[in-house]
């Protein structure tokens, strides 16, 4: 056997190996979503039968019928709070991300590492001086309490900042010289060209308050107020937890965070590689 023969043998091998192992991976990461869906369509006596059966031996529906009155309002709540909010978030952030990378000003640097270091500060820790303040402003148990509380994003100022960096400095001294003010560099120069990491903001954002389940804990007690995590917790009492129909919640749950996953991945690729090129 020649050295180049051995040599593609070689390749063929390492490439069978990354692929076992891919393969291996990819069973570990879907097969919780798997389980998911299938205990979602069985009745609860068969959920926890052994050995499991993927495909259910009686599969219905009663699970997602369970949700046919109460849940369509929860997921229009959280929708809607979950808009608003990364509408918001992605106004603060980019325009805190502008001044902190092409703004010069005094204590700019000393300011951005104590906004930085407040995300590493935990939202449990916090919550009782948070909750004092939105009860004095009489937002307790509304929308508007969610959407104060997450209106503002560090970690969204850093990921976006981290990227204007990558955008040269040239552009804004040429458009200054052309007379143009900060707000229209910011929307005509910096904006445009912000699409990747926008997205990369708008999924991470998207996630996190579309699953949130502990701040509306916290500021909402309406039964008609209560978003889709929250309102998961209708079919658990004291007695028994109904897991059938909150699988069903749970699979509707996961739909729109994959769709919007797969319709900005390729911006999202973009963006977490962008924001690395330069701290």
């Amino acid at each position: 056997m020649t050295l180049s023969s051995k040599k593609t043998v070689s390749s063929y091998i390492l490439k069978g190996l990354r692929l076992c192992i891919l393969l291996a991976v990819s069973f570990i990461i879907f097969m919780p979503l798997v389980v998911m869906l299938s205990s979602a369509f069985k009745p609860d006596s068969q959920i926890y039968d052994f050995p499991m059966r993927i495909i259910p031996k009686t599969p219905t529906a009663e699970n997602f019928n369970q949700l046919a009155d109460r849940f369509p309002l929860y997921t229009w709540n959280s929708a809607k709070l979950t808009f608003i909010i990364v509408l918001i978030q992605l106004i603060t952030a980019t325009t805190g991300a502008y001044a902190f990378s092409k703004l010069k000003w005094k204590g700019r640097d000393v300011l951005f590492i104590f906004y930085v270091v407040s995300i590493m500060i935990p939202v449990q820790s916090i919550i009782i001086p948070q909750f004092l303040i939105v009860r004095a402003l009489g937002l307790y148990n509304t929308h508007g309490a969610l959407i104060l509380t997450g209106a503002f994003t560090a970690f969204g100022t850093f990921l976006i900042k981290q990227y204007f960096m990558t955008i040269p400095d040239s552009y804004v001294e040429a458009a200054h010289i052309d007379g143009a003010n900060d707000f229209l560099i910011f929307a005509r120069i910096m904006v445009p060209l912000a699409k990747p990491v926008f997205a990369t903001q708008i999924i991470f954002a998207f996630r996190y308050f579309w699953n949130d389940f502990f701040a509306p804990l916290i500021y909402i007690t309406s039964q008609n107020l209560k978003t889709l995590p929250l309102g998961m917790s209708d079919f658990t009492n004291e007695f028994y937890t109904y897991k059938g129909p909150q699988m069903a919640a749970s699979f509707i749950s996961i739909i729109p965070v994959m769709i919007i996953f797969l319709a900005a991945q390729k911006y999202f690729v973009e963006g977490v590689a962008a924001t690395g090129v330069k701290g």
